[in-house]
């Protein structure tokens, strides 16, 4: 795939997120440690995981390797997950944690070539062209988001609409 490519479909994803910072936005503070089993993930720490991926598949591209080091920073079930987990207190501060993690993705797509998309990197689960870190952050955005939507109807709140894209703050 191509940057130009590439592009486009960043541009949907760029909506999806205007979305999804108004979903995190229907949670109260009270709200974000709330799981609904003991051994799923937490509110708090669903949003952590799926803009801290992002952050951390930037770092990964910026870098020509992605390391089991940086992806733990967004993984919840490692030490260094949950440190940074334990940083975001508030609804505001994981809105700007997901704004933060948002532009750096953004950022490295910008940064890089058609020649340094199509390079191999190396991650904990393979070696795909470097494209397609941008792929699996749109879809693991998608799959966890689909998880919040579920909790914040289980709290008893109404989710924003999933495509009201004109209404997204992105």
């Amino acid at each position: 795939m191509n940057k130009e490519a590439l592009l486009s479909k960043h541009a949907y994803f760029k909506m999806v997120h205007g979305v999804t910072l108004r979903l995190i936005a229907a949670f109260a503070d009270i709200d974000l440690d709330y799981r609904p089993k003991p051994d799923l993930r937490s509110v708090r720490e669903l949003i952590t995981h799926v803009y801290g991926m992002l952050g951390t598949f930037s770092e990964g591209m910026r870098r020509g390797q992605l390391t089991a080091e940086i992806e733990n920073n967004a993984t919840p079930e490692t030490e260094a997950g949950r440190a940074q987990v334990a940083t975001l207190k508030t609804v505001k501060d994981l809105q700007e944690f997901a704004g933060k993690n948002f532009q750096a993705i953004e950022e490295t797509l910008a940064a890089m070539t058609d020649e340094q998309l199509a390079k191999p990197l190396e991650s904990p689960f393979g070696t795909y062209p470097t494209w397609m870190y941008f792929a699996f952050a749109y879809d693991e955005h998608w799959h966890h988001r689909g998880q919040l939507y579920t909790y914040v109807r289980l709290i008893g709140k109404e989710p924003p609409m999933l495509y009201d894209y004109e209404n997204s703050p992105a």
